[in-house]
Formats: structure tokens, sequence, C-alpha cells
């Protein structure tokens, strides 16, 4: 699949596979689980990461706790290493096991799922399909983690990675002297320790 012709950072960036940031097991053994706005984040970052890499023929990605990465704004990125032979649906049970880690803190089972909320505890049950076919594909992540119906065909791949690089990309607070009734987010705020947006912790 061909990703020329993106623009404004659809398309692999440096960033994606050489990113620079410390490993999520570091950041959830320093700050405990994720929870909330910052765990959908991370999912959605991750997961328009992995999108990505896929579009660009890069899958086999042994995604897991120490070669996903988190930078000083919350984003995420995957550390280069060596990459295995597997297909994409591989990678997508692996980022499932990921979110499930940053929600329990610890590699866990199925009785881990009870920390996610329930609409991102059913999509990771569907990554952790036995069948690889029946599994969602890395784009088909990022369009239920953005709200849009599985069905609905109408944003574009290109309106997707972009919808997600707006809300789960670099996140700077608010400048301080912004009255809140006037301030318009263009994307939530990243909530809590791991954002690093939020004073409050």
């Amino acid at each position: 699949m061909d990703s020329q012709g993106w623009g404004g950072g659809l398309a692999l960036r440096p960033r994606d596979y050489l990113g620079m940031g410390e490993p999520l097991a570091d950041v959830v053994a320093a700050a405990g689980p994720y929870e909330g706005e910052a765990l959908h984040r991370l999912a959605l970052g991750t997961a328009a990461t992995m999108a990505r890499l896929h579009l660009t023929g890069i899958a086999g990605l042994r995604l897991g706790p120490h070669n996903v990465l988190v930078g000083p704004l919350g984003e995420t990125s995957f550390a280069p290493g060596p990459r295995s032979s597997d297909l994409p649906p591989a990678d997508v049970r692996e980022w499932a096991d990921v979110i499930v880690f940053a929600a329990a803190g610890h590699a866990g089972d199925g009785d881990d799922l009870g920390r996610l909320p329930a609409p991102l505890r059913g999509l990771v049950e569907r990554c952790r399909r036995p069948d690889p076919a029946a599994r969602p594909t890395a784009i088909e992540l990022v369009r239920v983690l953005l709200g849009h119906a599985a069905s609905a065909r109408h944003a574009s791949v290109r309106d997707l990675l972009r919808e997600a690089e707006a809300w789960a990309g670099p996140h700077e607070p608010a400048r301080p002297e912004a009255r809140p009734e006037a301030h318009v987010e263009v994307r939530p705020r990243a909530a809590g320790r791991h954002g690093r947006a939020s004073s409050g912790e």
C-alpha cells in the first residue's frame, strides 16, 4: 500500500520508528497504571503509529512494554529493533497486550480486562481472538478509538490518521493566561500524570 501523496505527517515518519522517550514499562513503574483519558490517548496513538507502519508494508513489530516509547508530552513511538516475519494480525494482538499492561501495571491475562473501560475492553477482546483473520486491522482500531462506527466508511484513511494525529499527538498545555471559557480545545486534554499536561499530579 502506497503512502505517497500524504501530507501533514500522515505517512511514515522517522519519529514513528526511531522515536525518543521512555519505555512504557518504565513509565508505568514510575507513575503507575494508565487510566481514563490518558489510557485512551495511549491506545489511539499507538494504534495510529502501527497503522502507518502497516500501510508502508512494515509488520512483525514485536510490540511490548519495553519498545513502546512515551515522549515528554505523552506522544508515543516504537523503538527500532529486530522484526519478525509475523503478519499484521500478530501486531494487533500484541498491541492489545500492551494496552492491558498499561491499564493493569503488569502483564496479565483475561482477569485484567476488568481494568479497561467497557468500549476499550471490547476492542481488546476482538484483538485477542484466536483466529487472526477475525481481528480488526490497525486502521480499524483507529476508526473505533476515534468514535467512528466500524461500518462507517465515509472517513478515508487519510482523514482518520489526520484526526488521530490531532488528538493523540504531542500535547502542549493551554497557556496560563487563556480564559477557560474563551479557549477552544482542538482535542481533549490528556488526563493525569501520563499525558504530562495536567498539573494536578
